[in-house]
């Protein structure tokens, strides 16, 4: 009875003292840890924050989840961010994903915008960059719109303005897109167009 006791001791021992390893600056290379966020960078980019010209906006909201199972090729926890968007185009709305962020999908990659890659000083993604500067990298989907060979990917960065809190947005693809002789895709581009977007963060 007692060597039982030991066990579920040690048992519950090591359940609770995983090892906690920050984001910032680490591969995912170990397996059975935390990834956590020590440093709170992604609190700096949650919340709503719309771009606007004109009749054309742009809203995007981000979320931080905390502890999140990652079971592809390795198992360990992470922190991750996730998205949804709104994208009206000249008054009309052409995609909203927005409802997307309320509920828990079966896994991260269902959510339109997700990832936990944060990017400083030093980087090839953030010249220029101040000491205290971060970037973060996210995943970019569109429900029901693949585009052959494109690789989009979404760099966020604060850009504050006095007591005006803003979002630099950088919109782009890794990859460019591809068409299957003798086959017409359905699709070429994104509801949103690539480029570059200054967002403000909203009440």
């Amino acid at each position: 009875m007692k060597c039982l006791i030991i066990i579920c001791i040690l048992l519950s021992y090591n359940l609770y003292s995983q090892a906690v390893v920050p984001i910032y600056k680490n591969s995912r290379s170990a397996q059975d840890v935390y990834y956590k966020d020590t440093f709170n960078d992604f609190d700096k980019f949650t919340g709503t924050w719309k771009y606007t010209n004109g009749t054309t906006s742009l809203t995007i909201t981000l979320q931080k989840k905390i502890k999140q199972e990652h079971t592809l090729n390795k198992f360990y926890y992470e922190d991750i961010l996730i998205g949804g968007y709104k994208y009206v185009e000249n008054g009309v709305e052409k995609v909203n994903t927005l409802h997307l962020v309320m509920f828990n999908m079966s896994s991260k990659y269902d959510y339109p915008i997700v990832g936990n890659s944060i990017i400083g000083p030093g980087s090839l993604y953030c010249k220029g960059c101040g000491v205290s500067d971060r970037k973060i990298r996210l995943h970019f989907s569109e429900p029901n719109r693949e585009v052959p060979g494109l690789d989009p990917e979404m760099f966020f960065q604060r850009a504050d303005s006095g007591s005006v809190q803003k979002l630099k947005l950088k919109f782009r693809t890794t990859s460019g897109g591809y068409e299957e002789e003798g086959v017409t895709p359905q699709y070429t581009s994104y509801s949103i167009p690539f480029g570059e977007y200054l967002l403000v963060k909203q009440p």
